[in-house]
């Protein structure tokens, strides 16, 4: 599964390490420090972040509140504040530019597994918004080379519903291809499971080297590393155990 990457804007070098240090243990990837709007312009121009986490004092005419803003209406980026400002003027200021949350910096500690917990559900929220902007996926009836040949009037194409898909997984006798599984029929694309894997709703996950399945469809567990889809056994790889068990338990108590 891909790193979410963090910006944290702040203006405090040890602050910044702290949460630095704290972000990538919990395994996110995390900017260069950043401590004014001008260089977190520049950072966002550069890499846009997944979520940026921002201080309202900066050391810059503009502070966090007019980068929020920005984050808000111009690059639509989830944001959230962390901040030692808590008075009404600078948090009903704050609340206008829409942020995710707004977090009070505490002393003489930061709660940073609160922050964790905050920042996990702003990106789940945008992951879900982003998931209902599309439904499915144009996908060939055949290889690519064989459905060239078909008559002008057939279908090389078909749409195919997300919430239809069982699973992906590598062609192995096409390795460059791709099989998609419904419920009724196959279909094909070529491209990588890594790649295809970004196109699809957060419940698809890969489970080993070879597929990517739809853990709504999960019918059954046979042991901690193995369950069955429409009688189908599918294997975890070990490497891939911790992100399809974080996922599966999203939908399902055990």
């Amino acid at each position: 599964m891909k790193n979410k990457h963090i910006l944290i804007v702040e203006d405090e070098w040890i602050i910044f390490d702290e949460l630095a240090s704290f972000l990538t243990k919990k395994g996110f990837e995390v900017s260069l420090y950043t401590k004014s709007y001008e260089e977190a312009i520049n950072s966002i121009k550069l890499q846009i972040p997944d979520l940026v986490l921002l201080d309202i004092h900066l050391q810059s005419e503009k502070d966090g509140i007019d980068l929020g803003e920005d984050l808000s209406r111009k690059y639509n980026i989830p944001f959230l504040y962390l901040s030692a400002y808590s008075d009404e003027v600078i948090v009903n200021r704050a609340r206008r530019t829409n942020p995710d949350t707004f977090l009070i910096k505490t002393k003489p500690d930061i709660d940073k597994e609160q922050l964790a917990v905050s920042i996990t559900m702003a990106l789940s929220k945008t992951t879900s918004q982003s998931d209902s902007e599309k439904e499915g996926i144009f996908v060939y009836t055949d290889y690519y080379r064989d459905v060239k040949q078909v008559g002008s009037n057939e279908l090389k194409k078909v749409l195919v519903r997300f919430d239809d898909i069982l699973w992906v997984e590598t062609d192995m006798e096409k390795r460059n291809y791709l099989l998609f599984q419904t419920s009724k029929t196959k279909a094909y694309f070529k491209n990588s499971l890594t790649k295809i894997k970004e196109l699809l709703p957060f419940h698809f996950v890969r489970i080993n080297a070879n597929q990517v399945v739809n853990l709504k469809k999960v019918e059954g567990k046979i042991n901690h590393s193995s369950f069955k889809i429409q009688d189908k056994n599918f294997r975890i790889g070990q490497n891939y155990s911790d992100d399809v068990h974080k996922v599966l338990h999203s939908f399902y108590y055990e």
